[in-house]
């Protein structure tokens, strides 16, 4: 599988909230850095055990969401992608949108370490 395919595959588990998908497509030593946005202003790291759990958290944040994948750039073990995210709060019905350059590295055919660099529109 090519690394922008890895990276597809990966959005679409988060995509469907599948935690068997999640499992199979990253590393065990997975992470996932987000970097400081509006809606998480201090940024974090989560392993996979807290990734796993904030995929089962947007089950109850969110009545569906879904990735636009725009483009991917691929340098040797890294794929680059940009995309726009689209949400929608279960408690109020809005909808979120952020546009986003995320940073993949691939180790052994899975995904070993995601960054996420998330600009959201203006809310409501």
């Amino acid at each position: 599988m090519r690394p922008e395919e890895i990276v597809d595959r990966y959005l679409e588990a988060v995509t469907e909230r599948s935690l068997t998908e999640l499992e199979a497509i990253v590393h065990p030593d997975y992470t996932f850095r987000e970097w400081p946005n509006a809606i998480n202003p201090r940024g974090g790291e989560r392993d996979l055990a807290t990734s796993r759990a904030g995929l089962e958290h947007a089950r109850t944040l969110l009545t569906e969401h879904s990735f636009d994948v725009h483009e991917h750039l691929v340098h040797g073990d890294t794929v680059v992608s940009r995309m726009t995210w689209r949400g929608t709060l279960a408690a109020t019905g809005q909808e979120l949108t952020a546009h986003i350059s995320q940073h993949t590295t691939i180790r052994d055919g899975r995904i070993l370490r995601t960054e996420s660099y998330d600009c959201y529109e203006p809310f409501g």
